[in-house]
């Protein structure tokens, strides 16, 4: 039912009422009435044409609903006086780990011939500007107990795996594991091809997924002693020379533009840390631990590209 709200002055909207309407309609803001019963009276007919007001508060409901958490956030640091509730439920949208958000349609996917596909911009993009801002759907350390893509991988399907009738989150949890972060690229671009029935199913998914977080997992930039699965910026590809730039932590991350990129250039960033961009091991680095013998514009200008089939970046 509707509720009465806000001091006005505006006729009862009641039909056949003659008294002043001294409260709004919290809904939509467009009709008064004099009392309770006279809404309650009136509801059959008007709730056939009350909508919703528009206001900055369910804007920023709406951004939410649509998974859009930088706009959401942005738009909720606005707000005089924004609401313990509206704060809640951002911090849960963000504690999901599926939702990611094309900031302003900046950038969009193409395939890049070897190198799979990629982002390019789809438009001219400025310095510094904000280009796709993603949420981890986990994270690990890199000196942990165990290889960091087993704690990825087991943290993965745990997710992927829990009871889809818990909640809302667990069942939106396991439909991105199963749509979006079982689709990412592998580390060895066959292995599909050679994950065969004569492992278990069990046995099948984990190789998979250990394969995926080693193709996919990125350093955190605030903390570079753990790396965390963000399953769209994983389809950046890479280059030792980056027009774009990584910001992470282990639950967020957010890629801007590094130098002016003209309309229907690929956006890169490096999947490594920037201190060993100028390292002299640097595409052993990405050899052993992505999988793939980078072909980057800066590999090539060094002369360090052989005559061989490659490629750089990420591949699927």
């Amino acid at each position: 039912k509707q509720a009465l709200c806000i001091m006005a002055e505006k006729p009862c909207a009641a039909d056949g009422c003659t008294n002043d309407g001294t409260k709004l309609c919290s809904r939509c803001g467009g009709v008064a009435y004099c009392s309770a019963e006279c809404q309650r009276k009136d509801w059959k007919c008007h709730k056939q044409v009350c909508q919703k007001a528009e206001t900055p508060e369910r804007a920023v409901e709406e951004l939410l609903r649509q998974g859009r958490l930088w706009t959401a956030r942005n738009r909720l640091a606005e707000l005089p006086k924004p609401s313990k509730s509206l704060i809640s439920d951002l911090e849960e949208h963000l504690s999901a780990g599926i939702y990611s958000e094309v900031i302003e349609d900046s950038v969009r996917l193409e395939s890049q011939g070897p190198c799979g596909a990629g982002y390019v911009a789809a438009r001219d993009l400025q310095p510094g500007q904000p280009l796709v801002f993603d949420t981890a759907f986990c994270w690990a350390p890199l000196q942990g107990s165990q290889e960091y893509f087993y704690t990825i991988c087991e943290k993965a399907i745990r997710k992927g795996h829990r009871d889809r009738r818990a909640s809302a989150k667990a069942d939106a949890q396991s439909e991105f594991f199963h749509d979006r972060v079982k689709a990412l690229a592998t580390k060895d671009a066959h292995l599909r091809n050679y994950l065969d029935d004569t492992l278990d199913e069990e046995k099948r998914e984990q190789i998979l997924l250990c394969s995926i977080a080693e193709a996919n997992c990125l350093y955190c930039t605030s903390d570079d002693a753990h790396v965390a699965l963000f399953a769209t910026i994983a389809r950046f590809n890479h280059s030792c020379a980056p027009n774009a730039e990584l910001e992470s932590s282990r639950t967020e991350a957010l890629v801007r533009a590094k130098t002016a990129i003209p309309a229907g250039t690929e956006v890169t960033i490096s999947y490594l840390p920037d201190r060993l961009l100028d390292d002299a091991g640097r595409r052993e680095r990405l050899k052993t631990g992505r999988g793939f013998a980078c072909r980057c514009g800066r590999c090539e200008a060094e002369g360090l590209v052989e005559a061989v089939s490659g490629y750089g970046g990420q591949s699927e």
